[in-house]
């Protein structure tokens, strides 16, 4: 007589796939994460806005000031003058530019340009100052 041992079989368990438990977890995380990027996306594009404003401004400013500087200094009139129009179209408004020569002394002028423009919903100002003499530039 044969003795049969009878083992009970275990059920195999299916691997595949996600437990209820790792899909919560996992959608939780997504969830979190996607605003976050969303809204790390959205402060860089502002801060590359302001960037490219600024740099466009200082350019602008930086250009006015060597073309005035290079210019005869007789050609170079005292008083207000106003080159807004030479703002592109990318700067917020309300925007103005505008330069004032003042002199100093019959041998010498002094030039503030002035650039105010809309940066995210505050003004900015950046303002410069040189100085340009009867001799040339650097000649007082």
């Amino acid at each position: 007589m044969k003795l049969s041992s009878h083992t009970p079989r275990r059920r195999a368990h299916n691997t595949n796939g996600f437990t209820v438990v790792e899909l919560v977890v996992s959608i939780t995380v997504f969830a979190l994460l996607v605003p976050a990027i969303a809204s790390f996306l959205s402060l860089l594009n502002t801060l590359n806005d302001r960037a490219r404003d600024t740099a466009i401004v200082n350019a602008l400013a930086e250009n006015k000031v060597e073309s005035l500087r290079s210019a005869n200094f007789v050609a170079v009139t005292t008083g207000s003058h106003d080159f807004s129009n030479e703002l592109p179209a990318t700067i917020s408004k309300p925007r103005t530019a505008a330069y004032v020569v003042s002199t100093v002394n019959p041998a010498l002028k002094e030039i503030n340009v002035s650039v105010t423009y809309n940066d995210h919903g505050t003004n900015k100002t950046l303002s410069y100052r040189t100085y340009i003499g009867e001799l040339g530039v650097g000649q007082y």
